[in-house]
């Protein structure tokens, strides 16, 4: 799309600056190379790429030569706050609103390499805080910022953070440069400059002279005499003499805050990009002489609105970034001739060319499934006034993730189908089961018309966490097949059946309007216990189909968990409000009420029942004892932030284990109110925590909203294996009687893991569209797992053979009640 330009001048001249009547530019070319919501973007001289992040976690590869989309990746369901190519490793770096790096190789696929957690736990819900990143010229050196602290990574001794400078009186950072002497400078919200020495956590000396936020800086040469420039809120631009460490040039052409910095050498010209949407083109061929400052040169006006964010170099153009779109500016011959800039006739396209390097595994799938799909025919039975479910088990026969859809391509589904298209991704080398449910009201014919495809595609590291909606998966085959990635198609066709004719398996789902927040099973009885959001409890028999019992907790809060003791035949309850409620199983009457004060604790809420002892851990790590009236014996104190989840050790009675909202493990003993040890190493808070046994030996497992589930050694105390579960992770049970560890997630997906040797992944189980995994519960004696999700509750049986490597469509079939 081609804009013509607003250029400003005139003939008058201030103290700082002055405007000439030759512009370096004779003519002007503006392209807008993309409509979005970008926050960020960077440029790549040997690929010629322009790399765009944004608002979303996504990551998108444009062509200049082309203008054509050629690649897109998801980092993050968090916003990139800042994206860099490190064009000698080949690698591109992103940085996120919550506080993390994530690296990528974009020669190998755009493997992952490494995610860190740059900023602290206690930034991570501020506004205030900002991820940014800058890469040294020359050393393996990479500084990020977040929040007060600059930390500097060695990617050469495995992305090790070398040194971490910090200074309490300092406000939030914003910016950070390097300069190529090994010293560096950020800028921060008061106004200020700080300039550090990579030797020491302490700066050097303070830059001070701008009267507002300072949003921007970059270092340049000129005349072989090194300079600082930065740009302000204040709408200035200053220029710092290093060497006299002082401003000797203050540039107060503009109208609006000063938002973005360009020095490009060549031309000696200064580019400032302002808020109004304004750019600045300065001459910097005298900068070293005080009384001759910097000319302006032009003023130029994009024809799209908006901030100028970001600036930078694009083969010899000048590339903007503003906040809904991205410009290129041109330097062409005179006689240039503006085209039309009707917007349908200069759309955006991607290119199909693939990368070198990126076709060998498309070819070598191209003749062959990527997914086995089984079965090819969905055989619904008939269920009286209930919604009717049936299994696809959809195989990955690659080393690659590979991501799928289930369409209707006839588009009668909405109609028939509580949740169409259908969506996720399968790990390599592993099983994924979808329950595809049909609306209870509906009674397929025996042959329909309906055009049912499961289409996949290569997926690899592109996406770390499962797609979030519909949308993002219908953007990416969209995408695949604009790109040329190879998208399979496997037909299927659906039947409506009675019971009898049933032989794999039987399935069935309950609903639940009332909003789950916890879950128990009962160790000996067939009951499962359930806190809901309406502040009522429930007991159901084991297959969910049956209601026990209901009573009314609180009238004010959620009950978020609710646990049986079962050898006292009592039923514990803690609501959202910290206040935790004993009954009487048998016949559902209150016993006794405890307050907890959520200002002395915490905001969780707690709930764990000692196997043997007559204790029950509650809010804030309160120990309380049934057997002294539910009087407290000990409080648990940590430096750590709020415990988020808590499990008593079944082998070692006089020990639990804690997990805290900063990504920290604690183990205690009951007899001491200080941790014994802290097993450090997920990136998020761990949510969910138990034990399992293999052999002899004892370990502890852990989820986090960081997307893994983390296996703990606790004789050496440190993390052995690491499960990527692609989705943040909401509820852990180790399987008692089968060597399973069974996971559930934010998108409604359950994971099966191979406990004998934590590093294969089981099964992947997708159960609809019930919302989040929020609990997990396992009967005693039995294989039947009860998954409890938001809207939604399921009793699975968990089949041994499920622990064999894929080798026949039967082993992949289970059973549901």
């Amino acid at each position: 799309v081609l804009f013509s330009l607003v250029l400003c001048g005139g003939g008058r001249r201030m103290h700082t600056w002055s405007y000439i009547s030759q512009p370096i530019l004779s003519t002007v070319k503006v392209h807008v190379y993309i409509e979005m919501h970008l926050s960020c973007l960077d440029t790549n001289r040997a690929k010629q790429w322009i790399i765009i992040g944004d608002e979303n976690g996504h990551v998108g590869f444009w062509d200049y030569p082309t203008q054509k989309k050629v690649d897109a990746l998801k980092v993050s369901a968090s916003r990139v706050t800042c994206i860099r190519f490190i064009e000698r490793k080949q690698w591109i770096v992103a940085g996120t609103e919550d506080g993390y790096l994530h690296v990528y190789s974009y020669e190998t696929r755009f493997q992952k390499i490494t995610s860190l957690r740059v900023g602290a736990i206690e930034n991570l819900e501020s506004r205030a805080a900002h991820t940014h990143l800058a890469i040294h010229p020359t050393q393996p050196y990479l500084l990020s910022v977040y929040g007060f602290k600059v930390k500097l990574w060695d990617w050469d001794v495995g992305w090790e953070c070398i040194q971490t400078f910090e200074n309490e009186e300092l406000m939030t950072i914003l910016r950070v440069a390097f300069n190529p002497n090994d010293t560096f400078a950020t800028a921060s919200m008061d106004c200020t400059v700080e300039v550090w020495s990579l030797d020491s956590p302490e700066f050097i000396y303070t830059l001070v002279g701008h009267s507002s936020i300072v949003n921007c800086l970059d270092f340049f040469t000129c005349d072989d005499q090194e300079y600082l420039v930065t740009g302000s809120h204040d709408q200035t631009a200053k220029i710092w003499d290093l060497q006299k460490m002082m401003c000797i040039h203050t540039l107060e052409a503009f109208v609006s805050p000063v938002m973005s910095l360009l020095y490009q050498p060549d031309l000696q010209i200064l580019i400032t990009g302002s808020q109004d949407g304004a750019i600045y083109l300065w001459s910097t061929r005298n900068c070293g002489n005080y009384s001759c400052p910097p000319a302006l040169n032009r003023i130029i006006k994009v024809g799209c609105a908006g901030a100028v964010y970001h600036l930078a170099c694009v083969m010899g153009g000048l590339l903007i970034g503003k906040e809904n779109a991205v410009a290129i500016i041109d330097v062409d011959d005179v006689n240039y001739q503006e085209q039309p800039t009707d917007k349908s006739e200069q759309q955006l396209s991607a290119c199909t060319t693939h990368h070198a390097g990126d076709m060998s595994k498309e070819k070598a799938w191209s003749k062959s499934k990527l997914l086995d799909v089984h079965p090819l025919e969905l055989r619904f039975p008939y269920c009286p006034n209930e919604p009717i479910p049936c299994s696809l088990h959809l195989t990955n026969n690659t080393d690659e993730n590979v991501a799928f859809r289930l369409v209707d391509k006839s588009g009668k589904s909405p109609w028939c189908f509580t949740k169409l298209p259908l969506c996720g991704i399968v790990p390599h080398g592993s099983t994924y089961t979808l329950t595809v449910t049909m609306k209870e009201e509906m009674k397929l014919k025996e042959e329909t018309d309906f055009d049912l495809v499961i289409q996949s595609s290569l997926l690899g590291d592109k996406y770390i966490e499962v797609f979030n909606d519909q949308s993002e998966s219908d953007t990416f085959f969209k995408e695949a097949k604009l790109f040329g990635n190879m998208v399979h198609e496997v037909t299927l066709k659906a039947v409506y059946v009675q019971y009898g004719e049933i032989t794999s398996e039987n399935i069935s789902v309950k609903y639940n309007p009332d909003s789950l927040w916890s879950l128990d099973a009962h160790p000996t009885e067939p009951w499962i216990l359930t806190g809901h959001n309406s502040g009522y409890a429930r007991i159901w028999n084991n297959e969910m189909k049956f209601l026990i019992n209901s009573f009314k907790v609180s009238d004010q809060d959620a009950v978020s968990c609710v646990k049986f003791i079962a050898r006292k035949q009592l039923i514990v309850a803690m609501t959202d409000l910290a206040h935790l409620h004993v009954y009487d199983c048998s016949c559902v009457t209150k016993i006794e009420k405890i307050s907890f004060e959520r200002g002395d604790y915490g905001t969780s809420t707690l709930l764990a029942v000692h196997p043997i002892l007559p204790y029950v851990l509650a809010s804030g790590l309160v120990l309380l004892n049934w057997d002294l009236s539910w009087k407290t014996t000990r409080i648990f104190e940590s430096e750590a932030v709020t415990a988020e989840t808590v499990v008593f050790n079944t082998r070692d009675t006089n020990s639990f284990a804690s997990g805290s909202y900063d990504g920290e493990v604690q183990v205690w003993r009951l007899d001491s109110s200080d941790p014994e040890y802290s097993l450090i190493g997920h990136l998020k808070k761990v949510t969910c925590l138990d034990f399992v046994t293999c052999g002899d030996q004892q370990y502890l497992i852990s989820g986090s909203y960081d997307s893994t589930v983390k296996i703990w050694d606790l004789q050496k105390r440190e993390c052995i294996c690491t499960l990527e579960a692609m989705s943040p992770v909401h509820c852990v049970l180790a399987h008692p009687n089968l060597p399973v560890i069974i996971t559930g997630t934010e998108h409604g997906i359950i994971h099966l893991w191979n406990s004998t040797d934590f590093s294969r992944l089981k099964r992947t189980i997708s159960l609809g569209g019930g919302g989040p995994v929020i609990t997990l519960g396992c009967l005693m004696g039995s294989p039947r797992v009860v998954i409890g999700q938001e809207n939604a509750f399921f009793a699975m049986d968990i089949h041994d053979d499920w622990g064999g490597q894929p080798q026949g469509r039967d082993n992949f079939i289970g059973k549901f009640q």
